[in-house]
């Protein structure tokens, strides 16, 4: 038998191929071409496959792969050039705004995909294995609110701030003094967000179990409902913590960037070029279209 992980939930496969894709720089195609691979190296154990049904998760991600490569990468370039005429003379909220919305929407498009793929995939598994992923998923869901709940407010902030300088300075490289001051000053005022976030997840977590526990012929219609519904279920404190931190991620972006030095913005500006090379040559390697082929 041979273990195949899965994401909790279809946001791990859709940050690992949009964090891949965005930061690898001269390593893009070679991480994203790889992504099938990096996917089972990428999250926990979940279910546990035969040989035939791991060939057949494999297939329908590379499937997945290649309508991203066709269909997705050529909107990411136009993205990248639309960001660089963005930078001068300086970033503005506007373009800051439309460049968050843009990655959300791919964001939601992948999403879809990667949720039609397993719900499909899923289908073909016995009700032990689809029991199986479950309780893993659960199991998971533990560890994760035991890992985030057990920080310190200070720690949550840090946190926070840790990761928009790594995720910075991969662009810029070493932020300056006062690049990390403006950091430092914005993340003082984020909120919370992974308790509602964990929260939130039980919430559709128990509904997806009770269907597959249930096991009626209508599960995967039953499972795309319950997902669907994720948005419109959400609590309040939830869209308003998110809202907050998502106005301050943008403003936390829009600053940092206009103080960048002149050397910052020609290694800015290389990157953005390494992207857009990588993304095209992406572009040239997926497989041309086929209405007979299986959609994920």
């Amino acid at each position: 038998m041979l273990k195949v992980r899965y994401p909790c939930g279809a946001k791990g496969v859709l940050v690992l191929v949009m964090l891949l894709t965005i930061t690898a720089c001269s390593g893009t195609r070679f991480f994203y071409n790889r992504l099938d691979t990096l996917i089972d190296w990428y999250v926990d154990d979940y279910v546990t496959l035969d040989r035939e049904q791991s060939a057949d998760f494999q297939g329908r991600i590379d499937q997945l792969l290649d309508w991203h490569r066709r269909e997705e990468l050529p909107s990411y370039a136009q993205l990248l050039t639309n960001f660089e005429r963005s930078l001068d003379p300086s970033l503005d909220a506007e373009a800051v705004a439309t460049l968050f919305a843009e990655l959300s929407a791919a964001a939601d498009r992948l999403e879809v995909r990667i949720l039609d793929l397993m719900i499909d995939f899923g289908a073909t598994l016995t009700l032990a294995q689809r029991q199986e992923f479950m309780l893993a998923l659960e199991d998971e869901q533990d560890e994760q609110r035991e890992r985030l709940l057990s920080r310190s407010d200070e720690a949550y902030r840090k946190n926070v701030e840790e990761q928009f300088a790594d995720n910075l300075s991969k662009f810029l490289g070493r932020l300056t003094e006062s690049q990390k001051e403006t950091l430092a000053l914005y993340t003082r005022d984020y909120q919370r967000f992974d308790g509602v976030w964990i929260e939130d997840r039980a919430r559709w977590t128990a509904e997806l179990t009770d269907v597959i526990a249930r096991d009626t012929p209508s599960w995967p219609s039953e499972v795309h409902g319950v997902l669907a519904r994720r948005e419109a279920a959400r609590s309040p404190e939830y869209v308003a913590v998110y809202t907050h931190n998502s106005a301050l991620s943008q403003a936390i972006f829009t600053e940092v960037i206009n103080l960048r030095t002149p050397k910052q913005d020609r290694r800015l500006r290389r990157k953005i070029d390494d992207y857009r090379e990588d993304f095209t040559a992406l572009v040239a390697q997926a497989q041309p279209f086929s209405p007979t082929a299986i959609n994920p």
